[in-house]
């Protein structure tokens, strides 16, 4: 994943499982974005140091579930 370090615009986070985001972000490019669909039981800790330098954004979606996958 180092190599990827800055190189990503999009990235679609379909993880439902307990995971942390900051990996993901840290792939991101400037002003890049993560969609997170896969709803993990407990909330998300969003770092906000690397969104807020980074102008990244993250959104999400409740469509779908297990049971439409």
């Amino acid at each position: 994943m180092q190599a990827a370090t800055g190189t990503i615009d999009y990235i679609i986070d379909t993880i439902s499982a307990d995971h942390s985001v900051l990996p993901l972000l840290g792939l991101l490019k400037l002003n890049g974005k993560l969609v997170t669909v896969g709803l993990p039981s407990k909330p998300l800790e969003l770092p906000v140091f690397p969104l807020v330098a980074g102008r990244k954004l993250i959104g999400g979606s409740n469509f779908g579930g297990i049971k439409e996958t």
